[in-house]
């Protein structure tokens, strides 16, 4: 059978409605869709003997993990409708409705807190949270901080499901840094995306990054069995030091660098955290986490060939923190 590529649709309606957190399935008997007049005007019915319901159906079964948008759909039946033996005048509405009552295929209904619900469609009752994302993911997003570090083994939150669409291209400040910039800028919490969904009990959040042009982006396999796009572990290292908060919290990325000692290259990721060129010295931060997780000195020292001018913060809104002054950063105080 021909393999589909997906084809991602809008990320949200344009509507202004709330819908409740959580997500629930829809019977077929909810659907909006009349069934007065199916005998009369439905293309299903009066082409009902033609369809290969049982070739159509095996294709949601062999895909049951698989999240499908409204425009995945339409794309199937562009796509099959000659192997699935569709008579031409059948639209998409029809086709969803035939979907609906024939197969297994059920709504998916997607809740956040500040953003209109998504409508997705599924064969399965129970899918991957890595499946709804892929549904939700814009061309060119890709996993990126908890996930990434779950993709790689780095930590063991697959729940809290993070996907990055990176910013377009915004020109730099030319303001020079001070102590007093960093003072005010890390004194409160850091701010947190408001555009995440509920999933059963997964949380599935889109973050708008920098734009990096996908600088150190990978494939690979996730635990789930999945082919997607992820942030290389150099790059997840940079990316949580940056927001501890999307990894779970400093402690969880020191046992991330302490997880990927052996497997990545320090000279490589401080080359790749130069040419994202953060305003802030967040290679004091990589400094003092490759200190607390044994690395050699080799590799610190390539951390300290940027200078070490300011005080610097592990992460936002510290209380009575810790002052490290090799590498000027002070951090909480059960991180030691």
């Amino acid at each position: 059978m021909k393999d589909t590529p997906r084809s991602f649709g809008r990320l949200w309606p344009n509507s202004s409605q709330h819908g409740r957190h959580g997500i629930y399935t829809v019977p077929p008997v909810l659907h909006a869709f009349s069934e007065e007049t199916d005998a009369i005007n439905d293309p299903i019915a009066r082409a009902r003997s033609k369809i290969d319901l049982p070739r159509l159906a095996q294709y949601f079964i062999d895909h049951a993990d698989q999240v499908f948008t409204l425009s995945d759909l339409e794309f199937l039946l562009a796509e099959n409708s000659d192997q699935w033996n569709l008579p031409p005048s059948m639209t998409p509405k029809a086709f969803l409705r035939m979907l609906l009552k024939k197969t297994k295929l059920r709504e998916l209904r997607l809740h956040s807190p500040h953003y209109s619900s998504l409508l997705r469609y599924t064969a399965q009752g129970n899918v991957s949270p890595i499946s709804v994302a892929l549904s939700i993911m814009k061309n060119d997003a890709y996993f990126s901080h908890a996930s990434a570090m779950w993709i790689h083994g780095l930590g063991k939150d697959h729940r809290n499901v993070f996907v990055n669409k990176e910013q377009s291209q915004k020109d730099t400040s030319s303001t020079p840094l001070s102590q007093e910039a960093i003072h005010r800028a890390f004194r409160n919490k850091q701010r947190r995306s408001k555009l995440f969904y509920k999933y059963e009990e997964n949380t599935i959040t889109v973050l708008s990054g920098k734009h990096t042009g996908r600088n150190g982006v990978v494939s690979a396999t996730a635990p789930s069995g999945h082919k997607v796009d992820v942030t290389s572990i150099e790059r997840t290292l940079i990316d949580i030091t940056v927001r501890p908060g999307y990894a779970g919290d400093v402690h969880a990325v020191l046992e991330a660098f302490r997880l990927a000692k052996d497997r990545i290259s320090v000279s490589k990721l401080t080359a790749l955290l130069r040419r994202l060129d953060y305003t802030y010295p967040y290679h004091q931060s990589i400094g003092f986490y490759l200190k607390r997780a044994g690395y050699p000195e080799s590799d610190q020292l390539l951390a300290k060939r940027e200078p070490i001018e300011f005080d610097f913060y592990l992460s936002h809104n510290l209380k009575a923190p810790d002052f490290d002054p090799e590498w000027r950063v002070f951090f909480p105080r059960s991180s030691k």
